[in-house]
């Protein structure tokens, strides 16, 4: 699994976190070679049949036009948390006890190529410490700002930084 871990450093902000069904924009490499994908869109609410088995995944392709080796992702949302043998937390959200610390938001499940990039975009749902709740953030720009009408103060995301690892689960 290749879990993607967030960082940032939060302003009056509670929780981050993505709603079930979110796109991500990804670079993904050949785990055998060179090549690489920019901007492929992957969703875990796409399933698509694998040529040749049974199974099915959130995204397919084929590095070379006549191989007949599929390569594949699957997204894997993280509802609770994900215990893993690095011990690094994996809980689906970052939360304002979080603050400054990688945190694993979702994990990609990956046959024959390798997820190495992401780009931030919207979705992104964000609870202020009052309760109030912002949806659709972009955070594409690594950082947001807002007004919080219940707290009476500015909130924000900032310095927005990312890390793609493997991790066993």
């Amino acid at each position: 699994m290749i879990v993607l871990f967030i960082k940032a450093r939060l302003e009056n902000v509670a929780k981050i976190s993505l709603p079930l069904g979110h796109t991500y924009n990804l670079t993904v490499k050949d785990s055998t070679g060179e090549d690489t994908r920019e901007g492929v869109t992957v969703t875990s609410t796409h399933e698509e049949e694998l040529p040749g088995s049974k199974g099915s995944a959130n995204f397919a392709l084929k590095w070379v036009r006549d191989s007949k080796h599929v390569a594949y992702l699957n997204v894997k949302e993280i509802e609770k948390e994900l215990k893993n043998k690095s011990k690094q937390k994996i809980t689906g959200c970052y939360t304002a006890n979080d603050d400054g610390n990688f945190v694993g938001l979702v994990a990609f499940e990956c046959r024959g190529l390798d997820v190495i990039g992401w780009q931030p975009e919207d979705g992104f749902i964000v609870e202020s410490t009052s309760g109030a709740r912002f949806e659709d953030v972009d955070l594409s720009e690594k950082e947001w700002m807002d007004y919080d009408e219940k707290l009476g103060e500015s909130i924000g995301i900032y310095d927005l930084e990312y890390k793609l690892e493997g991790v066993k689960v």
